[in-house]
């Protein structure tokens, strides 16, 4: 049977566990939300080249019109209209990759939180101004990511949209008959997309602020959490500091957020 010393050397060994745990959920938190915002920053420039695409549009649209022979304008009108829809296709898989970031981010918080709870119930000391602080934080950072995801499908269905107003002229003939109709399909594709994508631009931008909003909240409570660990683990291994050998959980370079592939790939294309 435990003695109550015994006991209470397990409850802090127990404590200093689930602090580290705590301090690495919330940084993969916080590498997953930074990585989530690289990625929306690569989307947004890529469909910018989509747009510039579809902003010439109109004027094969005009040629059509005008122009001796029209087709070889239609065709050029498809070919812009295909390049474009093929790179928002991409764009959607870089939305995906996004989502699945700010995902992961949430289930670390929800991770680290689970171990904050369990820590707050443990009959050790506690800083309880420290833990409320980290608290207030992790409410902060899980309404962001409630946030975050709504935006993030508002964007994918808005390039859906897009690549719907795009679809009619992208696999029309290039058989002139009436150039009046020929001409109003490319503009009105034209308009539709672009509608959509400003649109779409604009939520990014918005997210974009939104995760640069974030990126505080998330600093400090990977601070929070690392001081906190410090605290539980120097209560659990009460030797002098100057022969305490204990590795921290996590260092800033292992959390550093790394390029993903997406971003990568829509940066070449």
């Amino acid at each position: 049977m435990s003695t109550p010393a015994q006991e209470q050397v397990r409850a802090q060994e127990r404590a200093a566990w689930l602090a580290e745990t705590a301090f690495n959920a919330l940084s993969a938190a916080r590498v997953s939300l930074g990585r989530a915002a690289d990625v929306t920053r690569e989307v947004d420039n890529y469909l910018r080249r989509s747009e510039e695409e579809i902003f010439e549009l109109p004027v094969q649209a005009n040629r059509v019109q005008t122009a001796d022979e029209p087709r070889p304008f239609q065709r050029n009108a498809q070919e812009l209209a295909d390049q474009a829809d093929q790179r928002i296709r991409y764009a959607r898989q870089g939305i995906t990759e996004v989502r699945d970031r700010v995902a992961d981010g949430g289930r670390a918080l929800k991770a680290g939180r689970d171990a904050l709870t369990e820590l707050s119930e443990l009959p050790v000391q506690h800083d309880t101004a420290a833990m409320d602080r980290l608290s207030h934080q992790l409410n902060t950072l899980d309404a962001a990511v409630g946030n975050f995801t709504e935006s993030i499908d508002n964007a994918d269905r808005r390039l859906i949209a897009t690549r719907e107003a795009l679809d009619p002229l992208v696999n029309s003939s290039s058989h002139v008959d009436n150039r009046q109709a020929a001409a109003a399909l490319i503009t009105n594709a034209a308009q539709s997309a672009d509608t959509q994508l400003m649109q779409t631009r604009a939520g990014l931008n918005t997210l974009n602020e939104a995760f640069e909003d974030t990126r505080g909240d998330s600093t400090q409570a990977t601070a929070e959490s690392a001081e906190l660990a410090r605290t539980f683990h120097a209560a659990a291994n009460p030797t002098p500091r100057t022969a305490q050998h204990h590795q921290q959980a996590a260092t800033e370079d292992a959390h550093k957020p790394k390029q993903s592939e997406i971003a990568s790939r829509l940066r070449d294309l």
